[in-house]
């Protein structure tokens, strides 16, 4: 027989504890173990029933949700999946306050008394469980510091390790002409999916001011968080962070975050077109992205690939090294889910594999003037 998921439910609301014991316990293979009205509460019970995951609502009366999110992590780590009411700028900070104190992923609460969007709900709430269950974190010590600063570069302590590494089904390959602006700045395109928020922001906050190339992050999340995480990191990082919008130019020194469901190109002037063309199973999608940046900046393009499962990242990243750009890969020791940087090293589409820690030293190192330029193209 296979073992229960054992899940503790965080939420001041009962009808909403309820109801969500209702979708988990759905499925054979889960097992609500406790309930919580409060931080305080919840801290109790994790030390006494040591759940496989945790569903954190975010406001919440004693504690919020980011202190308690910050204890867990310090005290009892365990895998934690944010649940919000609402998309209020005010729900959305405190989302990715939680997300850089260690929690793993983040979901809206499912809706009440419309049958359709409550089995919609219940299978990707049951998805997400299943998935983030299985994955193992460690010890996050700044929260016994009870740190309220603003939000600094994560260290190299405060990791999660993979337990998994499932791979998704391959993806379609989308053919992008090459036509290759030599004028362009060089362009850094940085794909992440489960536990990536908290080590994208590590590796932009240890940007420079005066980082030569353009940034474009692509972080797979659920709809309605991308401005959210425009405004969270723009808090930290010392490049200029925007929500990227149709026609936008890139520049040296900023970073433009993919928006909701839609694809972004780069074309060949340097300005940003949005498609809502349903060509993947994921929007945005970092291959759709990697691939255009290589089509157009050659040698000048760089991939870096984080954590998240599946497949989505390989192609680009192979795309870019076939163009002579350069590819990165987090290391899986890192990584909360191994299988995105995973699948481009099999593909042999990466340069270098690191730990995030070491990924902006060697963005900066790579993107020295005359260290990129005139690199043959690669067939492999």
């Amino acid at each position: 027989m296979v073992a229960s998921l054992r899940i503790l439910i965080v939420d001041d609301s009962t009808l909403m504890r309820r109801v969500l014991r209702q979708l988990l316990e759905s499925d054979p293979e889960i097992r609500v173990v406790g309930e919580a009205g409060d931080g305080r509460q919840a801290l109790a019970l994790v030390a006494e029933l040591k759940p496989d995951l945790i569903i954190l609502d975010v406001q919440m009366p004693v504690m919020d949700g980011v202190e308690t999110t910050r204890q867990i992590m310090a005290y009892h780590p365990t895998p934690i999946l944010v649940l919000t009411a609402t998309l209020s700028n005010r729900d959305v900070d405190i989302t990715f306050e939680m997300l850089g104190a260690g929690a793993l992923d983040v979901m809206e609460k499912p809706l009440l008394g419309n049958p359709v969007a409550l089995e919609q709900a219940r299978q990707a709430l049951v998805h997400k469980v299943r998935l983030l269950s299985r994955v193992r974190v460690v010890t996050h010590l700044r929260g016994r510091r009870k740190c309220r600063a603003k939000p600094q570069p994560v260290e190299e302590g405060d990791q999660a390790e993979p337990r998994t590494a499932p791979l998704a089904v391959r993806r379609q390959n989308l053919v992008i002409e090459p036509k290759a602006r030599p004028d362009l700045c060089p362009v850094v395109v940085i794909g992440a999916s489960t536990g990536g928020p908290r080590v994208v922001r590590q590796i932009l906050t240890n940007l420079p001011a005066d980082f030569p190339a353009a940034v474009i992050v692509v972080q797979h999340i659920a709809d309605g968080f991308s401005a959210g995480m425009v405004e969270w990191l723009a808090q930290s990082v010392p490049l200029r962070v925007l929500l990227a919008t149709e026609g936008m130019l890139i520049r040296p020194g900023h970073v433009l975050v993919a928006p909701d469901r839609y694809d972004l190109l780069v074309q060949p002037d340097g300005t940003i077109h949005m498609s809502g063309l349903p060509l993947l199973i994921q929007r945005p999608a970092i291959d759709i992205v990697m691939q255009s940046v290589a089509a157009v900046c050659a040698e000048r393009a760089v991939g870096v690939l984080l954590t998240g499962m599946g497949r989505d990242g390989a192609i680009g990243m192979q795309a870019i090294r076939r163009a002579g750009g350069y590819a990165i890969a987090q290391d899986g020791a890192s990584c909360a889910i191994f299988g995105m940087p995973r699948a481009a090293i099999e593909l042999g589409a990466i340069d270098v594999v690191l730990p995030p820690q070491q990924i902006a030293a060697e963005l900066c190192r790579h993107l020295v003037v005359g260290q990129y330029a005139q690199r043959p193209a690669r067939n492999g």
